[in-house]
């Protein structure tokens, strides 16, 4: 069995030796040794290990002596308490690195495996995943949000890296919901990407959250329409190229984000959301106005347009060239 102070370092017969110094201070080793029926090799051997660890000195003609055990082994206790703290510490991070590593064994395999076509990502990878897709891919990212300032895109390790891959040139475009516009801080976080270079539309309804990164891979919710029930890492060519395309036409169907500083003519803003297939209730909500006056402009615009019918009036705006004139920022 170890001794008691084995968790010290302190082997049985430096114990042996510190208790008879503790007992007998003042006697010279020899005599330590003799007490305990030692020879002197064996002696020295157990006081090393007591020097090393400071419980006892060897003063020479004044023979071993030790401070209070209650002084020299707390000092001891504390010491090694706080070594412990810290290699747990460093535990930790290994802990924490363990789901990078393993990321990183995810994607070597999917390379020597030719990539599987579709992977379910476990929750605590998604951010690494997130991160290892803005770095590995290269191309236009297209992601469609349902929920806005949630997710990876609020984690800083991402924010970071998809910023500095915008200042490096690469384009990234969202689509987020016209629902954004009713409340202030999402519209102020969707502002602040705006500002970052982020390219962006809105439209009546996101149909599921999903982010393509280039033409390599998609990162998607699994359950549609929802942002439950983790998320599913797509390789196969042919999932990218439907996701891409989803995107793209609601891109081209979608309007910018508003800006109220800039001014622009109300028929027109009002004429494409029309034809745009958005209904009065969102078209009050993008442009700021009551559902009244909405349906006020459009019966004003009816009637000066010479039609019955909303269709008639797209058709007769289309053929005047009303529409030509795009909102700022409105883009292909």
């Amino acid at each position: 069995m170890p001794g008691a102070l084995a968790s010290l370092g302190v082997g049985k017969d430096a114990e042996r030796l510190y208790r008879s110094v503790l007992r007998g201070a003042g006697r010279p080793l020899a005599e330590h040794g003799e007490l305990l029926g030692w020879p002197i090799g064996r002696a020295r051997a157990a006081l090393t290990q007591l020097v090393a660890v400071q419980l006892v000195v060897d003063a020479a003609e004044g023979g071993l002596v030790a401070d209070h055990p209650r002084t020299s082994l707390s000092r001891l206790i504390e010491t090694e308490t706080a070594r412990l703290d810290q290699r747990r510490r460093e535990l930790e991070d290994v802990r924490s690195a363990v789901s990078d590593f393993a990321a990183d064994h995810q994607v070597g395999s999917a390379s020597l495996s030719g990539a599987a076509a579709v992977d379910l990502v476990p929750p605590e990878l998604v951010m690494t995943a997130v991160e290892e897709m803005l770095r590995s891919t290269t191309g236009v990212m297209r992601s469609f949000h349902l929920d806005v300032a949630l997710g990876p895109a609020t984690d800083s390790v991402i924010v970071r890296t998809a910023l500095e891959q915008i200042a490096a040139g690469r384009e990234l475009r969202s689509i987020y919901p016209l629902a954004v516009l009713d409340h202030p801080e999402q519209l102020a976080w969707v502002r602040d990407w705006a500002a970052a270079g982020e390219r962006q539309r809105v439209v009546q309804r996101v149909p599921h959250e999903f982010v393509v990164f280039g033409d390599e891979v998609v990162l998607a919710h699994a359950s549609w329409a929802s942002t439950e029930g983790g998320v599913v890492l797509m390789r196969l060519p042919l999932l990218v190229r439907a996701f891409t395309a989803v995107f793209d036409d609601a891109w081209r169907s979608g309007l910018p984000v508003p800006d109220p500083s800039v001014e622009q003519d109300a028929d027109t803003r009002l004429l494409a959301l029309l034809a745009g297939g958005f209904k009065d209730e969102a078209i009050a909500r993008y442009l700021g106005l009551s559902l009244r006056t909405v349906r006020r402009r459009v019966a004003h615009l009816t009637d000066e347009l010479g039609v019955h019918t909303r269709f008639q009036l797209g058709v007769v705006a289309q053929r005047r060239g009303l529409l030509d004139r795009r909102l700022p920022g409105r883009q292909h």
